[in-house]
């Protein structure tokens, strides 16, 4: 019993980390672009949520997105142009924000293996591992974008193509700039991390 409840319990520094990515994705979420053709605005939280799944375990980086949804849940303004309130989650851009738990999951999982996580810097090539996670965030994109336009075309009444019109379709370009800046930029910055032991990927 003891065994088990130590490994689901979270450390001070697991917390840490999960604190620390809540707090990232709050004030990127708040570097936004409006356009206005459409009531979705470019968002630059994207790259805090792609993040944490590239520098958590899975599970960390489930919770800092579930604790950074829930804090703008109660009100605490942490979503774009420093909303909060369960009625952004039920807004235009509700389906997006609502899948940044999973698709943070996904990157984070498909970075995780079976071997010890803090010699991955000598096991596997920087390409390699950009490589993972650029189809991850490819793949994780993709459901964003179906989730997100599903949600619009319920909210606002339009066809699921209109939708894809104005939410998904003029956010290609920059989205693909997201991705490359996060593998080029923070793939790097995990490996180095594990180099100096200043990230734990560890399940001990």
């Amino acid at each position: 019993m003891k065994d088990k409840k130590n490994k689901t319990a979270f450390s001070a520094r697991e917390l840490s980390m999960i604190a620390m990515f809540i707090a990232l994705t709050a004030v990127l979420a708040q570097v936004i672009i409006p356009l206005p053709f459409s009531p979705v605005p470019i968002s630059f939280g994207l790259v805090a949520v792609y993040s944490s799944g590239i520098l958590l375990k899975p599970r960390h980086a489930i919770f800092a997105q579930l604790g950074y949804l829930l804090l703008g849940a109660i009100g605490v303004p942490v979503f774009g142009n420093f909303r909060g309130g369960i009625g952004v989650l039920f807004g235009a851009t509700g389906g997006y924000l609502i899948v940044y738990p999973l698709i943070a999951w996904i990157v984070a999982k498909a970075l995780s293996n079976s071997k010890k996580q803090q010699v991955e810097y000598e096991h596997q090539s920087k390409t390699h591992l950009s490589l993972k996670a650029g189809i991850s965030m490819c793949i994780a994109h993709v459901i964003l974008y179906l989730s997100g336009t599903i949600w619009l075309s319920i909210v606002t009444g339009n066809t699921f193509y209109a939708s894809l019109s104005l939410a998904v379709f003029p956010y290609i370009p920059l989205d693909i700039v997201k991705i490359i800046f996060c593998i080029l930029i923070i793939v790097p910055l995990r490996l180095r991390l594990l180099s100096m032991r200043l990230l734990i990927l560890d399940d001990k």
